[in-house]
């Protein structure tokens, strides 16, 4: 059972949360065009063929809206990698970009205004705290700093992950310019506006200055076609706080704004298992709709 060789994976960190890790295994298949379920001991560990492939579809969030789900998943030397390339249309006339942090100090020197506490050490599950001021002119150097430390910085979270959990993969992503991108001719997985601010949007509406690296794993983790694990529409209020399901407080799709929450086996399963299954009839989750 797979959900049992994900639990013997993830060890101690999973007791007492069996059931709704579980439960978001099942609901996660349940939903994903993509349809095998291959045991998890031969997706990470088992005798697989080299080769790539390049997965694309749509998930549903909340039972309201599909969002995309791109990336490249690849064989290699008996270990994958995972590779995901976003390309941004900076902003029109924003006059400074909201950031979370003064993680661009060495870029930017005193061009960056840098106060108070950063979001991700704010204590808050507000992805957007205001816990300080951090903001800088929203020049092209900026942009480019900015993208550079994203592409540096938050593929971090996923392999800090894999590794902790002895898991053969790694992960790459890499933000650009779109017109650098169109430029040099390079595969995009998605493509998307930088907002200069931060806040509550739909990831394929828009990525945010604004949002920490945290946050920002969180994000990519839709692109690889991870689910939230988090009452619908929790947090968007401050009457209701964000409420990860029971035991998924641990996780980055549970929390997503927490340097210590994790991207677990399920989670790194779930976007492997894609390269086993069959290629889907259909990509598009309107397509028995009437027209």
């Amino acid at each position: 059972m797979v959900a049992a060789e994900l639990e013997a994976m993830s060890g101690a960190i999973l007791e007492g949360r069996e059931a709704t890790f579980r439960d978001i295994l099942a609901d996660t298949v349940a939903k994903d065009a993509y349809l095998c379920v291959p045991s998890a001991r031969r997706v990470f560990h088992g005798e697989v063929p080299e080769g790539e492939r390049r997965i694309a579809g749509a998930m549903p969030h909340y039972g309201l809206f599909f969002g995309p789900m791109r990336y490249l998943v690849r064989r290699r030397g008996g270990a994958w990698e995972v590779e995901v390339r976003v390309a941004v249309e900076p902003p029109s006339g924003a006059g400074r970009l909201e950031l979370p942090d003064c993680g661009l100090a060495a870029q930017l020197g005193g061009a960056l205004t840098c106060r108070g506490t950063p979001y991700a050490r704010s204590g808050s599950t507000d992805a957007c705290p205001g816990s300080g001021e951090f903001s800088a002119a929203a020049t092209p150097a900026a942009i480019r700093a900015l993208l550079a430390r994203w592409s540096a910085e938050v593929e971090g979270y996923w392999n800090r992950d894999a590794r902790a959990f002895a898991l053969p993969v790694r992960y790459d992503f890499d933000f650009v310019l779109e017109s650098e991108a169109r430029a040099r001719a390079l595969r995009v997985d998605f493509a998307v506006p930088l907002s200069p601010t931060c806040g509550r949007t739909p990831y394929f509406y828009a990525i945010r200055a604004g949002w920490s690296l945290p946050v920002l794993a969180h994000e990519v983790g839709h692109v690889l076609g991870l689910l939230d694990e988090y009452e619908a529409l929790s947090g968007i209020v401050r009457c209701y706080p964000k409420t990860p399901f029971p035991g998924a407080e641990i996780s980055r799709m549970g929390l997503s704004m927490r340097e210590e929450t994790r991207l677990l086996p399920i989670h790194h399963y779930l976007v492997l298992r894609r390269f086993f299954c069959r290629e889907p009839s259909s990509t598009d989750p309107y397509a028995g709709a009437i027209r």
